[in-house]
């Protein structure tokens, strides 16, 4: 007759698992703040002009491949690893660490072509720190011809 409320949905929780997550979430990756908030434009337009029809559905990415190991050989979570550092990138070392957020700095990167995805480009990895360290470097490349006509794009 009644409805058992603290029914069990999972057979065992496996806590790794919940405290990288929960790692993750304190913290955001610039690209995907991106992606995400150019989908919602597109689709909040077409909810208001009529036109088309918005997306009636949910979106679920689960990147858990990249998130890093934060715990060490005895289990223990390096806490420091994670720590904010008063930086524009503390949301992204909030997920991925101090160490891999050290290594973007380190990269060094050729980019032909800095027209709309090469704008694009360059915004994220200035946004993730990429090549922002001591030893990065960025060489851009574009052998179009600025004029008055494409000033606009």
């Amino acid at each position: 007759d009644g409805v058992v409320l603290n029914t069990p949905l999972v057979d065992e929780v496996d806590v790794k698992l919940m405290r990288t997550m929960a790692y993750g979430a304190q913290g955001q990756l610039a690209p995907m703040a991106s992606v995400v908030g150019s989908v919602v434009a597109q689709e909040a337009l077409k909810g208001i002009s009529g036109k088309f029809t918005p997306v009636n559905q949910f979106l679920v990415f689960d990147a858990e491949e990249v998130l890093p190991k934060i715990e060490n050989e005895a289990g223990e979570v390096d806490e420091e690893e994670f720590a904010m550092q008063s930086t524009r990138y503390d949301g992204q070392v909030a997920c991925l660490g101090k160490t891999m957020q050290e290594q973007l700095g380190k990269l060094s990167y050729f980019l032909v072509g800095a027209g709309a995805i090469g704008c694009e480009m360059l915004k994220n990895w200035a946004m993730m720190g990429v090549a922002c360290g001591e030893s990065g470097a960025v060489h851009c490349t574009d052998m179009d011809v600025i004029e008055k006509s494409n000033l606009n794009r």
